[in-house]
């Protein structure tokens, strides 16, 4: 009897408690509510070339005419820069005599650029990138391009046009595509040899799976995490794919291996559904925030194509202690239900050093943790220095997965940016990833 007394004393002073703090967070609120804003007559956009006033307008708080917090004035300003088109953004508040007007500059930097990619370790781990694309389309923010993509294992052509959130209904984004070329999907065994203390690694190839391969997708998008807010708007992705098996890819060596799959056709129709929450504030080469997300995607087989299903997860966080220290992490994971070569293949795109087709399976994660130091940052050169531990596996159940021995690599790299022109970014990394992995690797993106 006692007790429950005293249960029921503590949950109604708690209740006080809470109810007693509100009410003075809206008392102060209320109080404050003149004091940390300032009335907005007029807004005036500097910029010194082609972004639509429109674009940066969107992603204010507040409009002529409102009384503006500072917070919200802060925020407002972080948004311009996450669009992710300027070198610079700051703003002034001035007296004109007829009222306050609020000055924003953003300065554009040159979205529109011939794309020349480079990412090279060697001979078994590249990336070329060959076309044209424009982040800012005619400074409406829409996002164009067109390229030639050649790795070890595929050649593709892809041309995809992006509608940003500024110019559609209800916060809506949009993209669509066509991609078109091969890929010789490859899942491979890394064996370790010591001899006389050496240690020396050998490459096996389980699976070979050559095809010719077209794409057509639309995704659909609604980032409310975008706007430091959430709610449930899902993103949605439609594509359809046809994989055909063609062994004219394959050279008479890899043929001989009598790894590959059988020769036949494959036709999906993929249906995605994801959802994200969290915000990375983004300046220049600079990030600060979170974001999380939960993808799945129905690959619905047709014409005897049989259908298999994909989840995937994923976390990003970054945290900027001072104008130098950053503190970076992520981590995805994935299964799948497919049984073939619809299975997962990763490489260094997960784990530098790697080797595509090296970290495979039906289940897969891999993870990043680097701290990141920034030694010049103006809107015409920066300099990013980072030491870096990377991780990751693959396997058939996420049982073995959470159990097996990850592949770690640790490493450093050094990230050249011209932010005026970030197509200009060129990265140097050097890691280690054990017996044979690759050790360096130079990126112009």
């Amino acid at each position: 009897m006692v007790r429950n007394c005293i249960k029921r004393l503590l949950m109604l002073a708690l209740i006080s408690i809470t109810l007693l703090a509100h009410s003075q967070q809206v008392a102060e609120s209320q109080l404050n509510s003149q004091s940390d804003s300032v009335q907005i007559d007029q807004i005036v956009i500097e910029k010194n070339w082609i972004t639509w006033d429109r674009i940066v307008l969107n992603e204010l708080l507040f409009t002529e005419g409102e009384y503006a917090r500072f917070g919200e004035i802060d925020t407002s300003i972080n948004k311009v820069w996450n669009i992710g088109n300027f070198a610079n953004v700051d703003y002034r508040i001035e007296d004109n005599g007829h009222g306050n007007r609020m000055v924003i500059e953003a300065v554009d930097a040159v979205k529109f650029y011939p794309l020349f990619t480079i990412d090279h370790s060697s001979e078994n781990d590249y990336k070329y990138r060959l076309g044209a694309g424009d982040d800012n389309f005619l400074g409406s923010n829409s996002k164009l391009k067109i390229a030639w993509e050649k790795t070890p294992v595929a050649v593709k052509w892809d041309f995809s046009l992006g509608l940003p959130r500024q110019l559609l209904y209800k916060n809506m984004t949009t993209r669509f595509g066509f991609a078109k070329g091969n890929e010789t999907k490859v899942f491979l065994e890394k064996m370790i040899h010591e001899v006389d203390g050496q240690k020396t690694a050998e490459y096996r190839q389980l699976l070979l799976a050559p095809f010719d391969k077209t794409e057509i997708y639309a995704e659909f998008g609604n980032p409310w995490h975008r706007d430091y807010q959430y709610r449930f708007s899902p993103d949605l992705g439609i594509s359809y794919m046809k994989h055909n098996i063609n062994y004219d890819l394959l050279s008479e060596e890899d043929r001989s291996l009598d790894v590959h799959v059988p020769e036949q056709e494959y036709q999906f129709l993929d249906i995605t559904i994801s959802e994200n929450i969290g915000t990375i504030n983004t300046k220049r080469h600079r990030k600060d925030g979170y974001t999380a997300g939960v993808a799945y995607d129905l690959f619905q087989g047709l014409k005897g194509t049989e259908s298999h299903h994909v989840f995937n997860m994923q976390g990003e966080y970054h945290k900027t202690f001072t104008s130098v220290i950053q503190l970076s992490a992520w981590i995805r994971t994935g299964y799948t239900t497919a049984s073939d070569q619809y299975r997962f293949a990763k490489g260094s795109s997960d784990v530098l050093g790697l080797r595509t087709g090296e970290i495979f399976g039906k289940a897969y994660f891999s993870s990043y943790l680097g701290g990141h130091f920034t030694w010049l940052n103006t809107k015409w050169i920066a300099l990013e220095n980072a030491y870096f531990v990377n991780l990751g596996n693959g396997s058939e159940s996420y049982n073995s997965l959470l159990g097996e021995r990850p592949v770690i690599a640790v490493g450093s790299f050094l990230e050249i940016t011209f932010p005026i022109a970030p197509i200009a970014v060129f990265r140097f990394s050097f890691m280690y990833a054990g017996p044979g992995s690759e050790w360096f690797k130079f990126n112009i993106k």
